[in-house]
């Protein structure tokens, strides 16, 4: 039996270096156990020989991403599966474009599951001041009970959302420690060991208290998104009870002073007959001469989506910008790229799913000889709805993720803030569920690196749930 010793659960070095040298010598699964720190080895294995190489090793760069993702999970079984499927990848180097492969699907699984915590950590994080001898020296401690052993996973996010902090992370098995030059990581701690109350605490009340809407109260969407168990390390969870309590209340006085107003008058969009098209190439070749509305006379041309004609997921967005006016493609401009980074961040192939915009033309004000973008108003959505209808009934996806505004009100006919619409899905009359996210323009509008780097990972978990969503439908 050949033993390979991990320093702690998430060790992918010394997993990979030890699964490589028992691949080399062409050892199966069944002859190779993965040790943890100071767990004992196989009593009974005697002396391990010194194994020759007998073969060069090679994977895809995807399995390697996956695998270390993967290997965060808290599954027992991870080693041993990773490096089964290591060892089968030398005699089907495509096997991971298997999705009914059991433990490529098994693989995938872990990876989305450990994303998905790594977004948990990120959102419930909360960092408490902590005193120094040092009086000009701030530093920030943070306890957290991760579901899976994903500290290392997730640390990077926190460098780079808080550069110019010194701070911790600790849990019960592993700590994180930045001194704003360099990132290591230690043994874990026990939560007394940790400051449990400073002032931050009732910002996060005052803050949580503010944006708490009555009028959107779901607790099975709200404990989805913020699962019971994060409640008690969160300081603004002891306000939820009270607050769910008073919404009737709140929600009846918010409707007698709500001001009244009648709908501005705006001119219907000029609608012509349109035939149901048989394919994805009847719609962008009917789209290339639309007139529905105005949009058609100032753009360059109408921009259909892009994808396989029955992708699994669906992404609609906006409109087409100035460079995807020009190319005739959606998402090729600088949102397209922050997408495309969002798309890879959450180990989704941008070519598997489909792409589309809820308004086909680029509306645009000239800024000197610049096209600058600008919003379509209701009755221009309104009349390209169809097209998007089109879309939905030829591409079939399960699952749809509506990126901001505007394609929410495109599928759903509301305008609720993406902030709270993030927190629940809609299914449509015709069958594939909605979930809203935020357009990646808005992470290019963003403020701050901060706020930045905060909305890019909302959308990265967004995309994942979606994905591990669309994954479980194709299995079930």
């Amino acid at each position: 039996m050949h033993t390979i010793r991990l320093s702690h659960q998430a060790d992918f070095k010394a997993w990979r270096s030890g699964a490589r040298t028992a691949l080399e010598a062409g050892l199966a699964v069944r002859n190779v156990r993965f040790v943890v720190g100071d767990e004992p080895g196989d009593l009974f294995a005697g002396r391990e020989r010194k194994h020759k190489k007998q073969r060069d090793i090679r994977v895809p760069k995807d399995f390697m991403a996956l695998a270390e993702r993967a290997l965060c999970h808290s599954d027992a079984g991870r080693f041993t599966l990773l490096y089964d499927l290591a060892d089968r990848l030398q005699h089907k180097p495509l096997l991971l474009k298997d999705r009914a492969d059991a433990q490529v699907h098994r693989m995938n699984i872990l990876a989305k599951e450990v994303a998905r915590d790594k977004h948990k950590m990120t959102a419930f994080v909360r960092f408490r001041k902590v005193e120094t001898e040092d009086a000009d020296l701030e530093r920030y401690i943070a306890w957290f009970e991760p579901t899976h052993h994903s500290l290392e996973y997730s640390a990077p996010f926190f460098v780079r959302r808080f550069t110019g902090m010194q701070w911790s992370i600790v849990t019960p098995e592993r700590s994180a420690h930045w001194d704003g030059k360099q990132l290591r990581f230690g043994k874990g701690a026990a939560k007394s060991d940790v400051p449990q109350e400073d002032a931050l605490e009732d910002y996060w009340r005052t803050y949580y208290a503010h944006i708490f809407n009555p009028a959107r109260v779901k607790l099975k969407a709200m404990k989805a998104e913020m699962p019971k168990k994060y409640w008690k390390n969160l300081p603004e969870a002891e306000l939820i009870e009270s607050l769910t309590r008073s919404s009737g209340a709140r929600v009846k006085d918010m409707i007698q002073h709500a001001p009244h107003f009648a709908p501005p008058a705006a001119p219907a969009p000029v609608v012509q007959p349109l035939k149901p098209a048989a394919d994805l190439a009847e719609v962008k070749a009917q789209l290339a001469k639309c007139s529905q509305c105005q949009l058609c006379q100032g753009a360059t041309q109408a921009v259909a989506g892009v994808g396989p004609s029955r992708a699994k997921i669906m992404l609609v967005g906006e409109q087409p910008g100035d460079q995807e006016d020009l190319a005739g493609l959606p998402f090729v401009g600088p949102a397209g790229q922050v997408l495309g980074d969002a798309l890879a961040e959450a180990g989704i192939d941008r070519q598997g799913i489909y792409l589309t915009n809820a308004v086909k033309h680029f509306k645009y004000e000239m800024r000197g000889k610049r096209r600058l973008h600008k919003r379509p108003n209701r009755y221009e959505v309104d009349a390209c709805r169809w097209w998007l209808g089109q879309e939905l009934k030829l591409v079939k996806p399960d699952v749809i993720l509506a990126l901001g505004a505007t394609a929410q009100y495109a599928l759903l006919r509301r305008n609720t803030p993406i902030s709270q619409a993030r927190l629940e899905t809609t299914r449509l009359k015709m069958g594939p569920e909605v979930s809203i996210s935020y357009h990646p323009s808005a992470i290019l509008r963003a403020r701050s690196a901060q706020e930045k780097a905060q909305l890019f990972d909302l959308l990265v978990g967004d995309l994942v749930a979606v994905h591990a969503k669309a994954s479980l439908l194709e299995t079930a």
